[in-house]
This record gives C-alpha cells, sequence and structure tokens, in this order.
C-alpha cells in the first residue's frame, strides 16, 4: 500500500505543479498579447465551467473505460491543450483551451483521488487525507513558484506546465489494487439544502465569486505592483501558503464554536484585508506577501468551514450528495464572479479586484450575522468534524466515501 500511496500523492504532486504554474502563468500571457481584461476574465469562468462540467459528466466515462485509460486519455488532452496555447494566441482558442483543461483536470483529480478512497481504511484515512491535502497544496505552491523561473520566450513555461501533467501519467501507471469506484451523482435537492443551511450554501456561492475572481485576476495585480516574475510567484505563493497552514486551526476553532460566527470573522478579515491591497499602492514585494498570507489565510478558508457547516445540519448519510452540490454551487461562484469582477476592474483598474472580493466578504459577513441572531446554532453533540479541502479547480472534494464510511470514529 505505502507504495502505490506514494505513486499517487506524486502523481497528485506533479498535476498541481501543472495546474498552479497555468493559473499565473494564463493571465500573465494573455495580457501580454494584448487581450482584454473581460476576455480574460472569460477564461478563468471558462476554466471553472469546463471543471465543473467534468465533475458531473466524467464518473461514468471513468467506470466505463478504467482509470488508467481514462487518466492517460485525460492527461494527453491537458498537456497537448495546455501547448496550444503558444500555437493559436487568439482569445476564442484560448477559451475553448481553459474549457478543455477544466474538463480534463476535473477527470484526472477525480481518478486520482478515487483511488486514494480505494487505498485507505478507516484506521489510516486521518493520514490519508492528510498527506492528500499536503501534496495538493505543495504541488499548488511549487507551481506558481515556477513561473519565476527565467525564460527568453512564452513556449518555455507552457512547456513546463505540460511537462508536468504528462509526467504524472507514470506514477498512476505504476499504482496498483483493486479498481475503485466513483461516488453517485447527487441526488438531492439544492432548494432543500438551501433551506437546511442557508449561510453554508450561500457561503460556498460566495467564495466561488469570491475566489474565483482571485485566482483568475490575481497574478495580473501582482504584475503591476512587483518589478519580477519573482514578484509575482511570490505574492501568489504567500497567499497559497496562508490558506494552507491556516486551514487547521481555524477548523479545530469552528468545531468549538457555532461555525457561522467562524464564517462571520472569516469574512470581516477577508474584506479588511483585500482593502489593504485597494489602499495600500507601492507596497514593497515583501509587504504584499504578507497581506497575501493573511487574506490566503481566511479568503480560502472559507468554502471549507462553510461546507462544515452544511454538514452539521443535513442529513449524516447525505455526505457525498450534499458536497457535490456545494461543489455546483462554488463552481456558479467561479464561472461568474471572474466576469464580473472583469466588468469591474475594465471600468477602473486592477486594484478593484480586491475591492470586489471585499464587498462578496462583506455581504456574506451581514448575512451570516442576520441569521446568527435568528436562528439557533447546530447543538454540540451533533457537530461534525472539520476536514481541510484543497482550493476548488485543484480536486474535486475527494475521500468522499472514505468520510462516509469513518464518520463513525471521528
Amino acid at each position: 500500500m505505502a507504495v502505490s500511496l506514494a505513486c499517487l500523492l506524486a502523481a497528485l504532486v506533479l498535476l498541481n505543479l501543472g495546474s498552479g504554474l497555468l493559473n499565473v502563468l494564463t493571465p500573465i500571457r494573455g495580457e501580454a498579447a494584448g487581450f482584454s481584461i473581460l476576455t480574460i476574465g472569460s477564461f478563468g469562468a471558462s476554466y471553472y465551467l469546463g471543471f465543473v462540467a467534468g465533475c458531473l459528466a466524467l464518473p461514468s466515462m471513468v467506470g466505463r473505460f478504467g482509470h488508467i485509460r481514462s487518466f492517460s486519455a485525460f492527461a494527453a488532452v491537458a498537456a497537448t491543450a495546455v501547448l496550444l496555447h503558444t500555437v493559436d494566441v487568439v482569445p476564442v482558442a484560448w477559451l475553448v483551451l481553459r474549457a478543455v483543461i477544466g474538463f480534463c483536470f476535473a477527470g484526472l483529480f477525480m481518478v486520482v483521488e478515487s483511488w486514494l478512497n480505494d487505498q485507505a481504511t478507516v484506521d489510516t484515512r486521518g493520514r490519508v487525507f492528510g498527506l492528500y491535502t499536503a501534496a495538493t497544496w505543495l504541488g499548488v505552491v511549487g507551481g506558481t513558484l515556477l513561473f519565476s523561473l527565467p525564460s527568453d520566450n512564452d513556449f518555455f513555461h507552457f512547456m513546463l506546465a505540460s511537462i508536468g501533467i504528462s509526467i504524472a501519467l507514470v506514477p498512476v501507471t505504476l499504482t496498483t489494487g483493486a479498481v475503485p469506484t466513483l461516488p453517485e451523482p447527487a441526488r438531492i435537492s439544492a432548494a432543500e439544502l438551501l433551506r437546511t443551511a442557508p449561510v453554508g450554501v450561500v457561503g460556498c456561492l460566495a467564495a466561488g465569486l469570491a475566489n474565483g475572481a482571485f485566482w483568475t485576476f490575481a497574478p495580473l495585480y501582482a504584475q503591476a505592483q512587483g518589478e519580477s516574475s519573482f514578484d509575482v510567484s511570490l505574492f501568489m505563493a504567500a497567499t497559497v501558503i496562508g490558506g494552507a497552514i491556516s486551514q487547521w486551526p481555524i477548523g479545530r476553532l469552528s468545531d468549538r464554536l457555532d461555525r457561522r460566527w467562524i464564517v462571520l470573522a472569516l469574512c470581516l478579515v477577508s474584506g479588511g484585508s483585500a482593502v489593504l491591497f485597494v489602499l495600500q499602492p507601492g507596497t514593497s514585494a515583501v509587504g504584499l506577501a504578507g497581506i497575501g498570507v493573511v487574506f490566503g489565510a481566511f479568503a480560502l478558508s472559507l468554502y471549507p468551514v462553510c461546507a462544515a457547516h452544511v454538514n452539521d445540519r443535513a442529513d449524516p448519510n447525505t455526505f457525498v450528495k450534499v458536497s457535490s452540490r456545494l461543489l455546483m454551487a462554488f463552481g456558479i461562484g467561479a464561472i461568474v464572479g471572474p466576469i464580473l469582477a472583469g466588468f469591474l476592474i475594465a471600468q477602473t483598474e486592477i486594484a478593484m479586484l480586491f475591492a470586489f472580493t471585499a464587498a462578496i466578504h462583506v455581504a456574506l459577513a451581514v448575512f451570516a450575522a442576520s441569521r446568527i441572531f435568528t436562528v439557533e446554532p447546530v447543538p454540540d453533540p451533533e457537530r461534525g468534524t472539520f476536514a481541510p479541502l484543497p482550493p476548488i479547480g485543484h480536486g474535486t472534494q475527494p475521500i468522499f466515501k472514505l468520510q462516509e464510511a469513518g464518520g463513525g470514529d471521528s
């Protein structure tokens, strides 16, 4: 099991190296090619549209063709699509390529995650989940730092991203063990879920709006403020590291308090740190990275806390179905967010990205506060255990079967 687990985690790191690099590369190279802000925003929306579509459509395909063959197909198409960015530098082509990459990444992550589910037992699920989360965040940070490598042409970084995706084939093809199964599609009413835990559902939608816009435009903000590609990488990596290191302490705190108070606090600090980006032009690269750590720590922890709140109030036997609906809520927000933020930035300046995210977080804080004072919290015995999650778009909310099966020992 240890060798197989190591192979899967290595594949996860490699995939996220490519994905993390593309997060930075796409808007930067798009702007250099003369694409408008609205066009760059549509690239972010297109990626999440493809990703959500893949989460819905691909389980049946993987079940039909098998995990290794499906993974190979997804990796080949994704790696090719990455390289095609340098062949046809026109907005329509990139729009299609971003959707294709999002669709393929959904399948790639789905295959690796389902295999991790199969490798783990009730006794090892905590370690497997922790290693999964660490490998994902490590890959994303590493990918953002790869952008700082010097190059004389645009092809170099796209080639690196393509190589990362392609090499991920090697550890997956070496994975042994029984073929795992994939979760069934969600069959729970979205309206029912909204009535059950409105703060959690609206929070997932808001996280999609804010985070989708952030991943799309933050590299452009960092480039406008910095002097080099390293400054861009430093800012993005610092934000991701903030999100990675904060989830455990924030999650543990949310296990002890009404999670709606945590949502309120996360929104207020995220909004406050976002305002600093707007009001502090000309801040040094190190200063921006410092604010980025704080912003990432709170903004990127919002979705997992909202998801945990919904699961506190939902039927414990519907964990998989609830999580799928929450992914849809986030996905809708992540599709719309870059477009709305793009309209705002096009009329003003790139720093207004953070005015947009601050407005989203403040609006959610007001909604959470209104519910806190009108609806009783979940009783302590009925509250579940927080589970950290990677940024959506770098995973499909894994370990569903694992957590559902092991819920009794939490």
